[in-house]
């Protein structure tokens, strides 16, 4: 595994689980849409210094993640000593774009353009929903049968119960919870704002809010906090490791995801969503579609982007501890049944021997698998 540096994981080469890890110097993060393209050529870069000793040595297969598509070009000379390539769409780039600076234009159409040479590039492609998977197919033009669908889960040796925190609680009767990374597209002002109608408007001195992460917009939160006169109840303590984040999660009482309607989100599986869900959180989120499909009725949904609406369900959440525990329970069950690792790691083996046969050659092309009376049968 290639990926860049972090903090809490400066070594240059490491092995975490009998995986070899070999990582980059990450490079700052970057602003705007230059900013960004600055971010991901210097990373190229890198990266590529990083992956040039490993020419030498074979693999069955290569993988290469998006975002950016275009690191499939630093795959391919593996795929070339017959390494099967493989895809990973994780988020349309096109519709993050978007969703990002609110607008399309020339960029927008050179990222459809990456995008359509990634994913026809690849040997198989694989994604994170049924959503992902028809843009993969209609606007890429790729097979069906080149095509999996491998859900983003968590695993259930990470997510697991353990004995709630109470001092994460800073004093106060109830806690709600955010985590993930703080960027300007997870609309945490939104929470900035449901926090002042329950506690300044609605004089709830008995709620904490905590957004753990990181990001390039924690200090204009922290600004922002300060003069809503909301330190004492809205706080910022970082990031958490995997035993401290369960600890979060455990004693929570209700956790929030802030994504709002868009031709991405819309596409998206939360994965902040699922992780609350296997810990038996009760959610409140905004009704994306591909979240609603999802969740159903396992968890409470505000209206779109209302920050007011927010307020409300967060409160009646508190307020109603039956609730709370029939929608964790429900959202439990669901990660559990459907939506664990280890019901995604048949599908990932099933893609990898796909991408190995189809490049050895040994594959049926997918124009005829797709036409044998077979395979129609089973669809």
């Amino acid at each position: 595994m290639v990926s860049p540096n972090a903090p809490n994981a400066p070594e240059r080469e490491t092995w975490v689980d009998g995986v070899r890890v070999l990582r980059f110097p990450a490079p700052p993060g970057g602003g705007g849409a230059l900013g960004y393209a600055r971010e991901y050529l210097l990373a190229l870069v890198r990266m590529r210094r990083v992956l040039r000793p490993l020419r030498k040595e074979r693999f069955s297969a290569v993988v290469a993640c998006n975002p950016p598509d275009f690191l499939i070009q630093l795959a391919r000379p593996f795929a070339r000593r017959g390494a099967g390539l493989i895809f990973d769409l994780h988020d349309p780039s096109p519709e993050l774009f978007e969703a990002m600076f609110q607008r399309r234009g020339l960029i927008h159409r050179v990222l459809l353009g990456l995008e359509r040479w990634a994913v026809r590039t690849a040997d198989v492609v694989v994604t994170v929903n049924e959503a992902c998977a028809e843009l993969v197919r209609d606007r890429g033009g790729v097979s069906g049968a080149r095509v999996f669908v491998l859900v983003t889960c968590p695993d259930p040796r990470r997510f697991f119960p353990v004995e709630p925190r109470p001092e994460l609680r800073r004093g106060k009767q109830h806690l709600v919870l955010w985590l993930g990374r703080m960027s300007r597209k997870e609309n945490l002002p939104l929470l900035i704002d449901a926090a002042e109608e329950l506690v300044n408007r609605q004089g709830r001195s008995d709620i904490a809010f905590a957004i753990v992460g990181r990001g390039d917009v924690r200090e204009e939160l922290a600004e922002e906090i300060e003069r809503r006169g909301l330190a004492e109840a809205v706080f910022l303590p970082g990031e958490a490791e995997d035993e401290l984040l369960r600890e979060w999660l455990q004693t929570a009482d209700v956790c929030v995801s802030l994504e709002e309607h868009s031709p991405m989100n819309d596409r998206s599986l939360m994965v902040k969503v699922m992780e609350y869900m296997a810990m038996g959180r009760p959610v409140v989120q905004f009704p994306l579609h591909e979240m609603r499909r999802v969740c159903g009725d396992a968890t409470a949904y505000a209206a779109d982007g209302d920050a007011h609406d927010l307020a409300e369900k967060i409160r009646e959440l508190l307020d109603d501890s039956a609730l709370r525990l029939e929608l964790g329970e429900k959202g439990r069950r669901l990660v559990e049944d459907r939506l664990s690792w280890p019901t995604q790691v048949p599908t990932l083996l099933a893609a990898v021997e796909r991408a190995v046969e189809l490049r050895s050659g040994r594959g049926v092309p997918a124009s005829q698998e797709e036409q044998t009376p077979e395979r129609a049968l089973r669809s």
